[in-house]
């Protein structure tokens, strides 16, 4: 289901909000996906203000945001 939802983002431009985990530390995260690898993705990542690399095992869940501001 988070490939599915990574890959909408990706082809329909739309913002996704993920919980990702990296080094025990949980963050939520509203992120629109660049470009999608093997084992990662390229997204604009909203809290930061940058394009960032998360590694999709390290997503442990994903929405597609109906409105986002």
């Amino acid at each position: 289901m988070i490939n599915y939802i990574l890959k909408k983002s990706l082809d329909e431009d739309k913002i996704i909000k993920i919980i990702y985990i990296k080094e025990q530390e949980i963050t939520e995260r509203n992120i629109k996906v660049k470009e999608i690898y093997f084992d990662k993705i390229k997204a604009y990542c909203y809290l930061r203000k940058e394009v960032r690399y998360f590694k999709i095992d390290n997503i442990l869940s994903a929405v597609i945001l109906k409105e986002w501001r």
